[in-house]
């Protein structure tokens, strides 16, 4: 049964991109705290949910409306902790090891998406999503964007096509949809690396970056046709 099935109709006044607003040193402190919980393993639960909040809080819709994410720390706990587990874990020189952090990483990224989807939500409660996405496609996606690598700009159009692909897969009161190019990625990344090499920039880098990321998406009414 879908969302739009249960009585969730959406109600968006306007359709089009995400209107993302991140404060230049609210998203850069949040992302250290970020890193930090990875580091240190235990506060990854908090560390990561409030990210989320943050970000979503500074993201509105087309009509205005600003987004929540209202997962808690204690939903999905051990996930978060096995994936910080899972960082250390990449230091490991061994093929074999590092192949099997890899798959793993991969696989527990899917319950935290989806978990992510279906905590998205806004003020007046209208705003409902989910990720059906299937596991196997998932991994094949992110493997395909590990391979891409190796042709250094490849990665752009796999990355462009993926987050297509996400947006096919999730269902709710609205519809999803995912605009840049895979010549845009690659433009908006290599400024990026850019920028990130003379340090100083990096906190203004990262905000542009988020925002210009996060506009690429676009929302309309779930029948419409794109």
């Amino acid at each position: 049964m879908t969302l739009e099935s249960e009585g969730h109709q959406p109600s968006l006044s306007s359709a089009g991109p995400l209107r993302p607003d991140f404060p230049v040193w609210g998203l850069f402190g949040r992302a250290l705290l970020y890193l930090v919980g990875q580091i240190l393993i235990v506060p990854a639960p908090w560390t990561v949910t409030g990210f989320y909040r943050f970000v979503c809080q500074h993201i509105s819709l087309p009509d205005g409306r600003s987004l929540r994410f209202t997962g808690q720390p204690a939903d999905i706990w051990y996930i978060l902790i096995g994936l910080a587990i899972l960082v250390w874990l990449h230091n490991v020189h061994h093929a074999g090891v590092i192949g099997a952090v890899t798959l793993a990483t991969i696989l527990l990224t899917m319950p935290v998406l989806r978990w992510f989807c279906a905590n998205l939500s806004t003020e007046d409660g209208q705003f409902k999503l989910s990720f059906d996405g299937e596991t196997l496609a998932w991994l094949g996606w992110n493997v395909l964007l590990a391979v891409s690598v190796l042709t250094v700009i490849g990665w752009a159009w796999v990355l462009k096509a993926m987050m297509q692909w996400i947006c096919r897969n999730i269902r709710g009161t609205v519809r999803l949809t995912f605009n840049a190019t895979g010549l845009s990625i690659l433009g908006h990344g290599l400024l990026l690396a850019l920028m990130c090499v003379f340090v100083i920039p990096i906190p203004w880098a990262v905000r542009w970056y988020a925002d210009w990321f996060a506009s690429q998406f676009s929302v309309s009414a779930p029948n419409t046709v794109g």
